[in-house]
């Protein structure tokens, strides 16, 4: 009882030291997970040039390329497998083991010794060893087995470095495919913001004379409600339209890193209204060129090349070990005779087990080898049916926008002609609403048909390998990368492929279909005043030969404003009321239309006017003035506004112009 009363007292106070040294976490407060948030929401947009002019296309790349998350997480785990296959060579380095003390005895080291066949004692009572010793040693180790292994294990690691940066490739051509799509359809939807948004409204306002939201179940006649039915669908059909262009234009800004709610435009290119359609490459072996680049091909070859690295490991482990050693020691004792020597030795390990696991180790290895080459065979198949469909949807997205594209030009016709024969005043308003909306949504279907067709054609890049940005700097501005970027897409593409791989105008002719110029305004200046709820004072004095023509933006000549010809009728009084606002005045019509775009960007009431250049000459010089038209009172209104910017308010009517 006594020993295990003794044997209490001694684990108890064990009990009570190792609960205290027992480790507890605690959950994260509110506060540290507002600063992490706070934190990693400014790394996420830190750094980033601004976006202080519209976007082209290939710069949209660049900074998806630039900025995305994604791309940097592939960009980061590349830089890991490099400085995991560099580690992995010093494994090949011998052993340097460095090993060093100091030991004290409260008594000093003493031994003696006893005959073996007598009870005699043979060596007195002697002191081996001082109280208090010092000792060094550096010893060198060197496995052949092992340097084997680590040898076959640093070439499956630099293979593993390859496999990160074919995963880096891969995920740069994804990418610059999802930008090449979306921002095709974002451009398609910019072209029309400002006309839909108009329309939204002269709809809802239209509506209000059906009491639209409110008093639904009031008796109606048959044609009011009818009335009601058609503005009612094409108010849903507006505002389908409008979530389609802000969701393109969204998920463009999410791909290029810019913060939420960051305004930006595009710069259209000119294949927007200068479409060029290739359906015929000639002669080019595509399958051979995709299976020849395309990145997943590339890693099954290090695939099999890793698995054939590990059968020859596998079978390495089967032999002994050999391994050699050589060291320097010291020791302070002053009873050794020799406080300082060198040693060196061989010695060989076998673990004889390895005689019977090796060779089902062996046989796995081997059948993961020609697992790989299986799974090889099964990507090359799949590489050549993307290819092949990736061609076939093409031709058909090409045919897709020849039948949208011929149908919006009708379409066109047909509203201008309708427009022309809808009577002044307009006794109903919601006849020319519905004939706006066909316009408008016959434009969006071609753009949108357009922004397939580029898609389509992005997608067979995408199925041919072609690799965009070989090389990346990360360093590399926004401007040198989408210059990069441009050349290399043309560059690695396969022959016959240049003009597919430009998103820009070309000249070569002979396999495509170029077809005409379209205006980038889907609806007139007449047209907008027309359906603008402020001006239907104006609306009812306009007639077909007062419509006053525009420069569209993408016009590289510059035109002046054709004068209006004198009608005689009683309309041509009515028409004196309508003014012309000058905003600007330009030698370059370039700075006239990008000082326009700014002045939108900063009062956004500018954006339901469509601008007029018109060019004169000023002391022998040619300059571009730009002006806006409407009634007089909403020209001050805009003279009030932009008062700042504008800093004088010169308003002619037809004549003094």
């Amino acid at each position: 009882m006594s020993g295990l009363k003794n044997y209490k007292n001694i684990l108890f106070p064990l009990f009570l030291w190792v609960s205290s040294c027992a480790v507890y976490t605690h959950p994260t407060t509110l506060d540290e997970r507002s600063l992490r948030a706070a934190e990693d929401k400014k790394s996420l947009f830190d750094n980033q040039e601004k976006v202080d002019k519209p976007i082209t296309l290939y710069e949209a790349i660049a900074r998806a390329v630039k900025y995305n998350s994604q791309q940097k997480v592939a960009l980061m785990e590349q830089a890991v497998a490099y400085d995991i296959a560099e580690t992995a060579t010093l494994d090949l380095l011998p052993e340097i083991a460095a090993d060093g003390g100091f030991s004290h005895r409260s008594r000093q080291l003493a031994i003696s010794a006893d005959a073996v066949d007598k009870n005699q004692q043979t060596l007195p009572d002697s002191y081996i060893e001082d109280k208090n010793i010092r000792n060094a040693q550096l010893q060198i180790v060197y496995n052949v087995l092992d340097f084997g292994i680590s040898y076959v294990n640093a070439r499956q690691l630099s293979d593993k470095r390859f496999i990160s940066e074919e995963i880096r490739r891969k995920s740069i051509q994804q990418i610059v495919h999802d930008v090449r799509t979306i921002f095709w359809k974002a451009a398609a939807g910019q072209r029309i913001e400002h006309d839909l948004n108009l329309l939204i409204a002269a709809v809802q306002n239209e509506l209000k004379q059906y009491d639209y939201p409110y008093n639904r179940n009031e008796q109606k006649t048959i044609e009011q409600l009818k009335n009601q039915r058609q503005l009612l669908t094409a108010l849903n059909r507006l505002m389908g339209l409008r979530s389609d262009i802000s969701d393109a234009k969204s998920e463009l800004a999410d791909l290029m890193n810019l913060p939420p709610l960051v305004d930006f435009s595009l710069d259209i290119p000119a294949d927007m209204d200068h479409p060029e359609i290739i359906k015929n490459f000639g002669q080019v072996d595509l399958e051979y060129f995709a299976l020849v680049n395309r990145p997943e091909l590339r890693i099954a070859d290090y695939e099999a090349r890793i698995a054939a690295q590990q059968a020859k490991k596998e079978l390495l482990r089967m032999f002994p070990g050999i391994e050699f050693g050589a060291g320097v020691n010291y020791n302070s004792n002053s009873f050794l005779k020799n406080k300082s020597w060198a040693d060196a030795g061989i010695g060989i390990t076998w673990n004889l087990m390895n005689l019977f696991s090796r060779p089902k180790a062996i046989k796995l290895a081997e059948n993961q080898k020609e697992l790989e080459r299986w799974k090889r065979l099964s990507i090359t198949m799949a590489v050549i049916s993307q290819v092949n469909v990736s061609l076939l949807q093409l031709i058909q997205a090409a045919e897709v926008f020849e039948v949208c594209n011929s149908l919006d030009d009708v379409n066109q016709k047909l509203w201008e002609k309708e427009f022309e024969l809808l009577p002044r005043p307009y006794q109903k308003k919601h006849d020319l609403i519905l004939l706006a909306v066909e316009r408008l949504s016959s434009q969006i279907k071609r753009d949108f048909a357009f922004a397939e067709y580029k898609g389509a054609q992005s997608y067979l890049f995408v199925a041919l390998g072609v690799d965009p940005l070989p090389e990346f700097i990360a360093n590399a501005s926004v401007a040198s990368l989408a210059k990069t970027l441009e050349n290399n897409l043309s560059k690695n593409a396969p022959s016959g492929f240049k003009e597919v791989a430009y998103d820009q105008k070309s000249f070569a002719k002979a396999k495509s279909y170029v077809f005409e110029k379209k205006h980038l305004d889907v609806l007139s200046a007449n047209q907008r005043y027309s359906l603008d709820n402020s001006s239907d004072n104006l609306n009812k004095k306009l007639n077909k030969k007062q419509i006053i023509p525009m420069i569209n933006k993408t016009d590289k000549m510059p035109v002046s404003l054709i004068p209006v010809k004198k009608n005689k009728s009683s309309s041509t009084k009515a028409a004196d009321d309508f003014f012309f606002l000058q905003i600007s005045s330009f030698e370059k019509l370039n700075d006239a239309q990008n000082y326009w775009d700014k002045l939108v960007k900063s009062y956004p009431m500018l954006a339901n006017y469509s601008p007029i250049f018109k060019e004169v000459n000023v002391n022998g010089k040619n300059r571009f003035r730009t002006f806006i038209a409407g009634v007089k009172r909403n020209l001050k209104q805009v003279c009030s506004s932009a008062a700042e910017e504008l800093k004088s308010c010169l308003i002619f009517n037809k004549k003094q112009l």
